[in-house]
């Protein structure tokens, strides 16, 4: 490499390393410091699977990863796009090389990062400080007026020196201003994995089966059942929401939004299923939501009791072991989208394993206390406080052809569905059903088809669908209503041949 195409190469790093730190000690990591710009700007255009892909790699340092990955795209960028003006700029005006080369590197360097940053004034600054430090370096030896060459070195040497130094200082002075801005990188966080809970849904969807009728494997949130004790939600204003921990703890904690996002973040496939959900009812659905672990909150009030009463703004309140915490999720969005006002906005509780009334929604207050105490719909009659029942659900029957074809979904709380198993002659023989691709999480349901050839000389078929766990329990036969400890039993149909 010649001397020449050295000098350049420093200059193009040169330039647009000063264009960025100028733009951070002005704005830290605010969005309008043009790298977290740049950031959004990738965050469109980039796979759902990739950004998936390094988040689950690399978790709370993929923000830091991707500022400095952005940040030094961005710098080379801008570099090349500064020495191309400038020397451009020379070519066209040769009588005043120093002041073309520079209007036109700032305007090149402002067009590249106006496109970034989609405003004006937020990147002035740093068009005519990367414009300044390539006229200096390019036209170093127009600028001094010697010709010794040794005092050309040493002045060069300054040169470069101070602006390394004036890095030096622009990164130092950002630095110091990012705890101001750090509500720009935590939405920049969350763009990053709403986008992730997106991929996640849109994968699980596209690997489910293609049958007619057959419940996806991720719910669409409008189609998501609902079940409140009051006709409409709880209205919450976000910036004036509180979560308090009260109780048998050694200090007491008042929470806000950002306190319960500042944990790691963690996506988990759940479902949801109603205590008053029947054999063949409609009220279970499945869901990808984000939050953070709740026990991590919990754990900074340094508990003494064994129990967690958790109080919802509906005046809704359960209690809970804390032993039945230690892997529940505070959620805060649903689907990649922020958690919808009827599934408990700002933040609800996701317990595993566990019925849906003990999903507290528009949570509040968790008060730990040294017993159990029941809740809402124990004070109404209703039990159902340990695992959730496991369930096979028939979706749809179909006739393709000379086939006769069963559909559905099955769940067994967090001990997961091992097999779901048909039977056409009232239970007497039992064969496997087809089941989908199992969820990121046990404590969610998959879906199942069984298929097989009809013939009029078979009669009816009395079929009977169930379903065994993880653990390699049988889904019981007997037959139960819901109340007061949740349905149980085999679902049946009686199908004519074809």
């Amino acid at each position: 490499m010649n001397r020449s195409s050295s000098r350049d190469g420093l200059t193009l790093l040169a330039s647009g390393i000063s264009a960025v730190a100028t733009s951070f000690a002005i704005y830290a990591t605010a969005e309008l410091f043009v790298v977290t710009s740049f950031n959004r700007v990738l965050l469109e255009y980039l796979p759902g699977w990739f950004i998936a892909t390094v988040i689950h790699r690399f978790g709370d340092f993929a923000l830091e990863g991707s500022l400095l990955f952005s940040g030094v795209v961005l710098s080379v960028v801008v570099g090349a796009v500064s020495l191309a003006g400038y020397q451009l700029g020379s070519k066209v005006v040769p009588a005043n090389p120093l002041p073309a080369g520079f209007a036109l590197s700032t305007l090149f360097v402002f067009v590249v990062l106006f496109s970034v940053v989609r405003e004006v004034v937020p990147v002035v600054g740093p068009s005519i400080v990367g414009g300044a430090v390539v006229t200096l370096l390019g036209g170093f030896s127009a600028i001094v007026s010697t010709d010794d060459v040794s005092t050309q070195r040493r002045t060069l040497m300054k040169t470069i020196a101070g602006i390394g130094v004036f890095n030096v200082v622009a990164h130092a002075f950002g630095l110091v201003r990012r705890s101001q801005t750090e509500r720009a990188e935590r939405e920049l966080n969350d763009r990053a994995a709403r986008l992730e809970a997106q991929h996640m849904v849109s994968q699980a969807n596209e690997n489910g089966f293609d049958v007619e009728g057959i419940k996806p494997p991720v719910t669409e949130i409008d189609d998501f059942y609902v079940v409140d004790i009051n006709p409409s939600p709880p209205t919450i204003n976000p910036t004036e929401w509180q979560l308090s921990i009260t109780g048998l703890v050694e200090e007491e904690l008042v929470l806000d939004v950002d306190d319960v996002r500042e944990p790691e973040t963690v996506h988990r496939a759940k479902t949801i299923r109603c205590l008053s959900d029947d054999i063949d009812g409609q009220q279970m659905d499945t869901a990808i939501w984000t939050g953070s672990r709740l026990m991590d909150l919990i754990d900074d009030a340094d508990p003494n009791g064994e129990y967690a009463m958790l109080y919802g703004a509906d005046e809704y309140y359960y209690s809970i072991p804390l032993a039945d915490l230690e892997s529940a999720l505070l959620a805060y969005g649903m689907n990649g989208w922020e958690l919808p006002a009827e599934h408990g906005f700002p933040v609800r509780v996701l317990v595993p394993d566990r019925w849906g009334k003990l999903q507290v929604k528009w949570l509040t207050e968790i008060e730990i206390i040294d017993a159990e105490a029941g809740g809402y719909w124990e004070e109404r009659g209703w039990h159902g406080m340990g695992p959730v029942n496991s369930v096979t659900k028939i979706d749809r029957i179909n006739r393709p052809g000379d086939h006769i074809q069963l559909c559905g979904h099955a769940y067994a709380g967090g001990r997961g569905v091992e097999t779901v198993e048909v039977s056409l002659d009232g239970g007497e023989t039992w064969e496997d059903a087809t089941l989908g691709d199992a969820l990121s999480h046990p404590d969610a349901a998959r879906q199942w088809i069984y298929e097989w050839e009809s013939d009029e000389s078979d009669g009816e078929y009395e079929v009977y669908a169930r379903t065994v766990d993880g653990e390699g329990t049988t889904q019981p036969e007997e037959r139960t209503e819901p109340f007061p400890d949740g349905a149980t039993g085999w679902p049946s149909r009686t199908i004519e041949p074809n």
